[in-house]
């Protein structure tokens, strides 16, 4: 088989062995490279590149009380409340959320999916605490670590690989460390109401009364004697 030799022609075609020169362009022709059979496929036969599927990365790894989540946000929710002191104080001991100082309790929702190509992917709500305007957005890519408890997930650290970025919230007091302090002083009431209630039982509490009372009593007759003097005096 032959074909044009001009690279300016237009002609495509190939040629039989008897013929010389292009009908087109009236170039030589010029054997066919290799003469090589050009066999052509459909469309939906042609083998393509298979996506890379990132299955390395694993979406949940859970330990103990604690769960660590690699994925991305789909969803970021949040809601703002104005609660009492009082309440803060008591979601803060009894829900295990962080004292927030501002008038307002604001709660984050958000919604993170795995980063696998499955359908329907593998997804999870994480709750925050505290204000995050600004600080990370739908399609970053996320690690977080949370504290599993029965009924929902707080958020403890999330580190945003997308910017690169530990996220963190505005000032505000964690649960632990109001904890602390109010169930050392709930120790120390109870220990001294046992205290009290024992002295009573076993007679200890009579006995120091009466020893309080002999002090006492003498001390006030005498403040009252000195009292009743001055004003005999400053009378006259």
């Amino acid at each position: 088989m032959k074909r044009c030799s001009n690279p300016n022609c237009d002609s495509a075609f190939l040629y039989g062995d008897d013929k010389t020169v292009c009908p087109f362009c009236h170039s030589e022709l010029v054997s066919n490279m290799d003469n090589a059979v050009v066999h052509l496929q459909p469309a939906d036969r042609i083998p393509g590149l298979e996506p890379v599927r990132n299955q390395a990365v694993q979406f949940i790894h859970e330990h103990l009380g604690t769960m660590e989540c690699h994925g991305r946000i789909v969803e970021i929710d949040h809601q703002e409340l104005f609660n009492s002191k009082r309440l803060k104080l008591i979601n803060t001991i009894f829900r295990g959320e962080p004292y927030q100082f501002a008038h307002q309790t604001i709660e984050y929702t958000i919604r993170v999916e795995s980063l696998s190509d499955e359908y329907p992917p593998e997804v999870r709500d994480f709750c925050l605490y505290g204000s995050y305007l600004g600080r990370m957005q739908v399609g970053d890519e996320v690690q977080i670590k949370a504290k599993n408890l029965k009924h929902r997930r707080v958020v403890k650290s999330i580190y945003n690989r997308t910017t690169d970025t530990t996220v963190k919230p505005g000032f505000q007091i964690p649960a632990i460390l109001v904890r602390i302090p109010i169930a050392i002083l709930s120790i120390i009431l109870i220990a001294l109401m046992c205290s009290i209630v024992w002295m009573v039982e076993s007679g200890a509490a009579a006995i120091l009364l009466t020893a309080v009372l002999t002090a006492l009593i003498p001390i006030i007759i005498m403040i009252w004697i000195f009292w009743e003097i001055v004003k005999g005096i400053f009378r006259r």
